[in-house]
This record gives C-alpha cells, structure tokens and sequence, in this order.
C-alpha cells in the first residue's frame, strides 16, 4: 500500500534530480515557466515514509465551465516496473480528478517503445491501457512532447576526452565532414545563460526564429516566452549561437584557390613538356605510357578548373557579407538535468546554410553535454514517417547522421473523467483549428495551427 498526497515542489525537485526517470519537465523551473498554468506538486511514499513517486501536474481552466484539463509533462517520476505502484497512483488520479473537477490528464511517460524499430516497452504500453488510459498515437508533431527523437548515450566509464573522441568518430562520415566544414568557414558557437544574456542575444535568436517559422511553416512562441526560459530555467538552461566571421572565410577561401591555382599551373608544365615530347617522338610504342600520363593530367586539370570556379564563385557570394559584424545563422535553446541533455527549440538563417551551422551547433551542445557530465544528450523531435517522401525526412536525416539510438516512446495517454470534454478537446477542436489554419494560409503567409491544445 502506498500513500499520495500533495507536496511541496522542493521535495519534487530533489527527487527528479535523484531518480532515474527524473526529467527537467516534472520540476518546478519548469512549472514556474508555463504561467497561464496551475501546477500541483504530488509525491507517494511507502508505509515506512520512503519517497517512491512525484508528479507535478499543469492545470488549466477550461473557458466558460468551472471545469480544467490537466498535463503531466513526460509522466510521473518513479519506478515504472512497479506495477502497484501505478495502479494505486492511477486510482488516486481519478479520485483527484473528480475533486478538483479535472476533465481528464494527459501524460506523455518517458518510456521507451522501441530502440531503432525494435520493440523494448510494449508491455508498459499494455499496462496503461489496462489501467483505463487512452492512447493518442502521432507519427510526426500532433502530439505535445515529440513520440519520436534521437538520442545519445555516453560511456561513463571513460574519461571526458575519451568520450568526446569516441562519439564524434560514430558519427557518419558526412556529418564529421561537416562539422569540420563549419570550422573552417569561421564559424564559432557563442553560449549564453541567465548570467550572461543581454536583449541583443534574445533579439538577434528571435530574428533567426521568426526566419525559420516562415521557412518551415509554423507557429512560434513570444520572444518573453524564450528569454523567461533562459532566466527562470537558471543553470539548467543555455542559449547557444553560432557567429559567422566574414575574415576567417574569405582568407580560407582564397587560400584554396591560391592552392589550386598553383597546382594548375603545375599541370600545365606537366602536360606542356609531355606534349612536347610527343611531338618530338611521334607514336612510338613506348610512348603509351606518356599519353595515359596525359589523360590522365587533362582530368586533373578539369577538376582543378572547376574547383578555381567554385572557389571564385563562393568568394564572390559572401561579399556582400564584408562589413556585416554580429552576423549570427543559427541558435538553439538547451537544458540540462539530473544527467541528462535536451536540445529542446532551433533556429536558422536562410543564409550561408552551406558554412554547416547547424552541425556544428549540434556538436557544440553534445561536448558540453559530456563536460556536464551527462549520460544522455537528446535530439528530439524526429517524425515516425520515415519515407523519403515526408517533408520531415531531411530532419531525420541531419539527426541520424550522429548516429543516436532512434528512439519511439509509449506515446500520449489520456486519464478521462469526463468524455463529453474530453472528446470535445480530441476531435473537436483539432479539426476545427486545422480548418482555421487552412483559412489563414489563403490570407496569410507561411502560417500553420497545429492541433494542440496545450
């Protein structure tokens, strides 16, 4: 037998930062974040006072009727193989539920599904539904947390260094070529917290968002909303930038096409003196060798002829870029907790997307993942849809490419008291918001209401 009973959030934090399945989401950072919501701090404990289970649930009042819907963000923090610990907790949801006039809950539990496509937690899927929750099953962004992402696991047996070494060479050989792409077209990656953020930063990452709302298709959150999570998120959240530096690229770029310049005037003494002694010694049979030298010399000098073009091509696009200072092309908001690492919104520019901005920025976030000392790094939202097709393949394809374990959780379970509002807010309205967005696009440019509700 276990006893439930609300708590205070301290005792809420304290176990989530101590458990195994504690997330940043069932804390009260990030309870204190989401405003327009009423946050309850639960805890359970076994007969002898031992703390076995917390919850911090988001409450929000229904408009019109004395009546709320509930949230609790990637589940309830406990021991999920204890199965009568969840039946026992899930009773006291329903008694809860109809106390405090809750239409129904929604978990989204941090409880692998399946590991790259093979089934690892059906049976904790199973156990839900036999309890009387209902599943809300989303292949791409439908649901509130993400049902698909990538994620990194680390050797803690070794040391930091190690580590590092170690993940970046599982990486696919396009993405570390990449990497080291963006290094060398004078990218670096500026960080920024609660101490060290100022309104340019905020401004200059909210730019790059409204950006990518527009590019992409969707919705963004209020520029307060992002700098509130930098602040009330405190060390547990960091802003990371990527800077362009117009010097570093141009001095590289010219020294590439110094390079191969030289090296095709080389070939040319090459082919030149061949030419010549062919000329001088007619078609003699020895002289195979020489003309598949030749051959050999011209492609050469094509490929040195294209490489010149291409070098003076990206010369001349990034003049424009001369005197620009503070040129940022990519942000990323991250959190840290209790070992873990999320890479959780990202931005970027639509401009000199071939400096590889993004990748450098993903591996800027896992190396101090590492130094954090976390076990994990999480990439997040990936969509289940895995044709090439999909809009959102190339998404999977950039987080695939750092080789993490795809990842799919048990998904969206809803706890129902009442069915009338439970329906209402399922079907109901999400069919009557996608018809909405549909509207807006006719007006309005590259907007998408997605059919959420939290």
């Amino acid at each position: 037998m276990y006893t439930f009973k609300t708590t205070d959030k301290e005792i809420v934090n304290d176990f989530n930062r101590r458990n195994p399945k504690g997330h940043i989401f069932q804390t009260s950072y990030w309870a204190d974040l989401k405003k327009e919501w009423e946050a309850k701090y639960l805890a359970g404990y076994k007969d002898n006072g031992e703390i076995v289970l917390t919850a911090v649930i988001l409450l929000r009042k229904i408009p019109y009727i004395n009546k709320y819907i509930g949230y609790i963000p990637r589940g309830f923090t406990c021991d999920y193989t204890n199965r009568e610990l969840i039946e026992e907790f899930t009773a006291y949801l329903k008694t809860y539920s109809k106390e405090n006039r809750i239409s129904f809950i929604t978990l989204d539990p941090d409880i692998h599904l399946r590991e790259n496509e093979v089934e690892v937690g059906e049976e904790y899927r199973n156990m839900f539904l036999n309890l009387g929750y209902i599943s809300n099953i989303s292949k791409n962004f439908e649901n509130i947390q993400p049902s698909f992402v990538f994620r990194l696991k680390f050797d803690m047996t070794k040391e930091r260094e190690e580590r590092k070494k170690e993940t970046f060479n599982n990486f696919t050989s396009k993405t570390r070529y990449n990497i080291k792409v963006a290094c060398d077209r004078g990218l670096s990656v500026e960080v920024y917290d609660k101490n060290n953020i100022t309104e340019e930063i905020i401004d200059k990452f909210y730019d790059i968002m409204i950006i990518t709302g527009k590019r992409d298709n969707f919705i963004i959150r209020p520029r307060q909303y992002f700098k509130d999570m930098i602040c009330r998120l405190g060390p547990h959240c960091r802003l990371y930038m990527v800077r362009y530096n117009y010097e570093i690229d141009y001095k590289r770029l010219q020294m590439k096409l110094k390079s191969q310049m030289e090296n095709r005037e080389r070939l040319m003494k090459k082919k030149s003196d061949i030419e010549e002694t062919l000329n001088r010694e007619g078609e003699a049979a020895e002289n195979l060798k020489l003309r598949k030298k030749l051959d050999d010399i011209e492609k050469r000098l094509d490929d040195a002829e294209r490489q010149i073009e291409n070098f003076k091509e990206k010369i001349d696009s990034i003049s424009e870029y001369k005197d620009k200072k503070d040129m940022y092309l990519s942000g990323a908001i991250y959190l840290n907790y209790a070992g873990k690492g999320w890479y959780l919104y990202g931005a970027s520019h639509n401009i000199l997307r071939d400096t590889m901005p993004n990748f450098l920025m993903q591996w800027s976030m896992i190396q101090d993942s590492i130094d954090l000392n976390c076990y994990m790094y999480d990439f997040r939202g990936v969509s289940g849809d895995l044709s090439p097709e999909n809009p959102l393949y190339g998404l999977y394809k950039f987080k695939k490419g750092f080789n993490g374990d795809f990842v799919e959780f048990i998904g969206e379970l809803d706890l129902v008291s009442d069915r009338l509002v439970h329906k209402m807010f399922r079907f109901v309205l999400p069919r009557f918001r996608r018809i909405r967005g549909k509207l807006r696009n006719n007006n309005r440019e590259s907007i998408r209401v997605a059919p959420k509700f939290f």
